[in-house]
């Protein structure tokens, strides 16, 4: 286990347990969240096979970064180090720019959400590089996939000032070097703690489920409490539960 890694562990009796996700962490997803709803919003007003296809794109972009930040703060103690929470911050701002790019990532805005979604890959590498010092072997993993993890969201930012087949191709390109590099060069010599990536995961879930839950309310309360109004919330309710 890497010194990080043991950082990260409380031990009981002399017998380590897995790591429990942060308040930091729980923080960070909250803008993860807002991008993912953000994405739902771009697909209202893209209801075309290519609006899918833009919306599938953006889906994955976005829970590609929430994974690779998922990797980082499971082997970096984030919550315990100022210039790690500091670096987690910054990412925090890039990432919300970038969702606020969302509803005109393959137009206006493009360029914006290319430029902000490097910005958080760009700092999630350096965080891990700087971080994992004392582990060479973390550190080298890391360094073998920077190639992909940079070279991807890049591809995104030219992809902001083009349209068409020539964007989206851009976009297909990029996609494949952030998620296959690690297919590619390999994963080893990386420290997991399974159960914490459990518990997060779990967690984003259940922030994403109660932010349609008061997408419901802010919605129900800008019009009268019909009939029609209410059982569509109660409608809300019973999807959210049973999702």
């Amino acid at each position: 286990m890497s010194t990080t890694g043991a950082a990260r562990m409380v031990s009981e009796g002399g017998d380590p347990v897995e790591q429990r996700v942060t308040p930091l962490e729980l923080f960070f997803d909250l803008v993860f969240v807002f991008a993912l709803t953000q994405v739902t919003g771009f697909l209202i007003h893209h209801l075309t096979w290519l609006g899918m296809l833009q919306a599938a794109a953006l889906l994955t972009a976005l829970w590609g970064a929430w994974a690779l930040y998922s990797w980082l703060t499971n082997a970096v103690p984030a919550e315990e180090v100022i210039p790690a929470r500091l670096v987690i911050f910054l990412a925090m701002a890039a990432m919300f720019v970038a969702s606020l790019a969302v509803p005109d990532a393959f137009g206006e805005y493009g360029v914006i959400f290319g430029i902000a979604y490097f910005v958080v890959f760009f700092l999630q590498v350096l965080l891990f590089v700087l971080a994992t010092g004392r582990d060479p072997e973390q550190r080298r993993a890391i360094l073998r996939l920077a190639p992909g993890f940079w070279g991807g969201p890049a591809l995104l930012i030219v992809a902001g000032f083009l349209d068409g087949f020539a964007q989206g191709a851009l976009w297909a390109v990029a996609l494949a070097s952030a998620y296959g590099v690690g297919v590619v060069r390999g994963v080893a010599g990386f420290r997991i703690h399974p159960g914490h990536f459990a518990e997060r995961h779990g967690l984003i879930i259940i922030i994403a489920l109660g932010e349609s839950i008061v997408a419901v309310g802010v919605g129900a309360s800008g019009v009268g409490l019909g009939p029609a109004v209410l059982v569509a919330v109660v409608l809300g309710i019973a999807l959210a539960a049973a999702l």
